[in-house]
């Protein structure tokens, strides 16, 4: 393949000599025929035979442009040899000039036509002169013999013919070669260059920052990389050292170890901060090697830099993920347990304590709904920055939930009580900023809020605290302080801890108990004026395996804390309508009252609940009443109301528990469907004493008799007491330890249906004017 693209390129040569040839010959017969014209002795066939190398120039140069390049050659060739053999004939053979032109147009064969038509020619030159010598020998030339050349003359022509014949050839294979390996220099010449392209394009496409200087560390080339990051442009950059415009984040004497290792030879790296052209800080990781020599000398640097600034800005967001709250920009809970853990280790040899201050801001997750979460949280960053603003600088200040911040007094006091006054008057100062609304940012509106505040001293000296103590302990002291109501502060004492882990405590037993069967139905009398017993208040026991029975009061509030409230009342509503439904206790009309709680009223289902219990106890809805308070009422009025009228349209009544001590009462008993009103035992307890608790009660007991509602009056301990609610009301019915105490459902219901006769302890009174059977 490679001798093809020899020979092409060497065809092209030879038409160009053809061209050139054939205008040289076809000069050069008008120029010798002109000079046979104007000689003194005019011979009309030189002139013919010197005219004649214009026809032949002319029919090879058609030829050629007839694109007939290999006739036009060996016509033109052949032709003119012709030609100087019949030149050489006719003026003399062997004597004449024109045998010196057989050499050249050997040249010219062997360049035009190659090597076979060359031999040929080279036969056919020597057969000629043979001819001519053997001619000029056997006399048969005119020419005198003293001009016919000898033998020698014959061998010197021959010889110079060969030796022109030789060199012509070697030259045109030494010519040959010279084309395969300038081919071959080409192509690897081209590689070479595919491989710079290759190479350059990577350079200039990388989007790291290359630089390339002297042995002067002179700067010669830097990519467009480099441009782009920096802000030079090339022309500032070229000939300038490289401390001033590349690695100037480099100080004296780190510079010095760098030229000592690169003058050495070897590889030397770093990170720096260098400067752009306007001055900013970029940080980068610089790599500068040597470039060699094939010899082995350093002849420049190159300088390979890459941008660390997105990694330190990767690094920088990682960070404030792990330590910092997104939403406010203060620190976490992670970064606060951290600090806490650390101060918890620093143990001094003087006494030190720490303080931390937890704070919930008051009916968040209420204010989230009425709101929205964007504006919550924009009351959240306003509320951040107040806390930044009231407290002293040096606090650490954390966001730890939702709407929960910790604020951490480091060396707060020399004494366990010196750090609870500061806690104590920097919450009351805290709390008394919140008077001010916060400013909404980008919003023209304001926020009134409140928060809850829980405190606990981290004591160092002896370890008496861990760090996830003191946080669990604050925690305890919050939940305190939300328990008594909001914007209440407390201070962390060691009984709220206990409070706490028992209520932890009962919750995770109770949910163990209730469906173990632990738990006890109890039954509280309730009499009309006769002490006739009408029906009961069911009420419920836990009997722990550990504490023996526990009364409602220790575990009612934590299964409501713990939503195991609902599980327990529909086990109390299962027990209750089970008791209703034996044929016994329906024969003496009784009824029964179930206490409902708030969280369970509200539970979707549980309507569907009470009607699948009453369906399947059997059980008359008639003779159920269910008290609910008045609490249940204030978390939406529309829906309990629909929900009561639920519950009237399976056949039970309501009744209002707790009547008096709510906000509601006089609207409750004008717009909800109430067939009952319970008074509470705080005013019966001194109605017989206190003019006004008596107003207040003769006042509830005549109302409810004009609205043509039973009441019942619960709290009864004395016979006056009773004396007086049965002249206000003779309707009225009573339950209290007059009439008896609440007693298991096993014990009441034999009594009650006169199976046996009341217990001794009963009531007071209970043998004078309590229950009668």
């Amino acid at each position: 393949m490679q001798r093809f693209f020899v020979e092409a390129k060497n065809r092209v040569s030879m038409r160009r000599m053809l061209w050139f040839a054939c205008l040289w010959m076809s000069a050069l017969g008008l120029v010798t025929a002109t000079a046979s014209l104007i000689s003194p002795r005019i011979s009309w066939g030189d002139v013919l035979l010197f005219l004649l190398l214009i026809p032949i120039a002319a029919i090879a140069m058609t030829l050629a442009r007839l694109r007939r390049w290999n006739a036009a050659m060996v016509l033109f060739v052949w032709s003119n040899w012709l030609w100087v053999a019949a030149a050489a004939g006719w003026s003399g053979g062997m004597d004449s000039k024109a045998i010196m032109a057989l050499p050249v147009w050997m040249v010219i064969t062997a360049w035009l036509l190659g090597f076979a038509h060359t031999l040929v020619m080279l036969a056919l030159s020597v057969a000629l002169l043979l001819l001519f010598w053997a001619l000029d020998h056997l006399g048969i030339s005119q020419l005198p013999a003293e001009q016919i050349l000898g033998a020698a003359g014959l061998f010197y022509v021959l010889g110079m013919l060969g030796l022109a014949v030789a060199a012509t050839l070697m030259a045109r294979a030494s010519l040959g070669r010279q084309a395969l390996k300038s081919m071959e220099i080409l192509r690897s010449l081209e590689q070479s260059q595919q491989e710079l392209r290759k190479f350059h394009r990577a350079v200039e496409q990388s989007p790291e920052s290359i630089v390339i200087t002297d042995t002067h560390l002179q700067v010669v080339y830097v990519n467009d990389a480099f441009l782009a990051r920096t802000g030079y442009s090339r022309g500032e950059v070229l000939g300038q050292p490289t401390e001033l415009v590349s690695t100037m984040g480099l100080d004296r004497n780190k510079r010095q170890r760098a030229l000592a290792e690169l003058l050495a030879g070897r590889i030397w790296r770093s990170e720096m901060t260098n400067r752009t052209r306007n001055g900013a800080a970029l940080r980068e990781s610089v790599l500068v090697a040597p470039i060699r020599s094939p010899q082995g000398e350093i002849v420049n640097y190159v300088e390979l830099k890459q941008d660390l600034s997105e990694r330190v800005d990767a690094a920088r967001r990682i960070h404030d993920l792990v330590y910092l709250d997104v939403l406010t920009g203060l620190a976490n809970r992670h970064s606060l347990a951290l600090k806490v853990k650390e101060l918890s280790r620093a143990a001094k040899a003087a006494a030190s304590w720490h303080g931390l201050m937890l704070v919930d801001v008051d009916r968040f997750s209420s204010f989230n709904d009425v709101h929205g979460v964007q504006h919550g949280d924009a009351v959240l960053r306003a509320f951040a920055l107040r806390l930044v603003e009231q407290l002293p600088e040096g606090v650490l200040i954390a966001r730890i939930s939702r709407a929960e911040f910790a604020v951490l007094f480091e060396a707060a006091g020399d004494s366990i009580e010196a750090v609870q006054a500061l806690l104590v008057g920097e919450a009351g100062a805290l709390q008394k900023s919140l008077q001010k609304p916060l400013s909404i940012m980008n919003s023209s509106e304001s926020e009134a809020i409140s928060c809850s505040i829980g405190c606990a001293v981290l004591e160092l000296e002896q370890g008496a605290l861990e760090g996830n103590d003191v946080l669990r302990f604050a925690g305890v002291a919050l939940n305190e302080a939300k328990r008594i109501g909001p914007g209440n502060m407390a201070l962390f004492d060691p009984r709220m801890a206990e409070l706490a882990h028992r209520r932890f405590r009962i919750a995770k037993d109770l949910r163990i108990g209730i469906p173990a069967g632990q738990l006890r139905m109890y039954v509280q009398a309730q009499a009309n004026h006769e002490g006739v017993c009408v029906g009961g208040e069911v009420l419920v026991r836990w009997q722990h395996p550990q504490w023996g029975l526990v009364g409602p009061a220790d575990f009612i509030a934590v299964a409501e804390e713990s939503q195991l409230i609902v599980q327990l009342g529909d086990w109390v509503l299962r027990q209750a309508c089970a008791l209703l439904a034996q044929a016994e206790f329906a024969a003496h009309g009784l009824r029964l009252s179930v206490n409902v709680s708030a969280i369970q009223f509200a539970h979707a289902d549980f309507v569907s609940t009470l009607k699948s219990i009453l369906a399947e106890s059997g059980a008359s809805p008639e003779r159920l009443t269910l008290e609910i308070t008045e609490g249940v009422l204030m978390r939406d009025v529309d829906v309990a109301r629909a929900r009561l009228h639920e519950l009237r349209a399976l056949g039970l009544e309501i009744a209002l528990d707790d009547f008096g001590t709510g906000y509601s009462s006089i609207a409750s008993l004008k717009h909800l469907p109430i067939q009952e009103l319970k008074i509470d035992q705080s005013f019966i307890r001194g109605s017989h004493v206190s003019e006004i608790d008596a107003a207040l009660v003769e006042a509830i007991v005549r109302m409810a008799a004009r609205l043509q509602l039973r009441v019942v009056a619960e709290g009864v301990e004395l016979a006056a007491q009773a004396r007086l609610l049965k002249a206000w009301n003779p309707a009225i019915v009573l339950q209290g330890l007059y009439y008896g105490k609440a007693q298991p459902v096993e014990d009441w219901l034999p009594m009650v249906l006169g199976h046996r006769p009341p217990s001794p302890d009963q009531g007071p009174q209970a043998t004078i004017e309590g229950l009668r059977l």
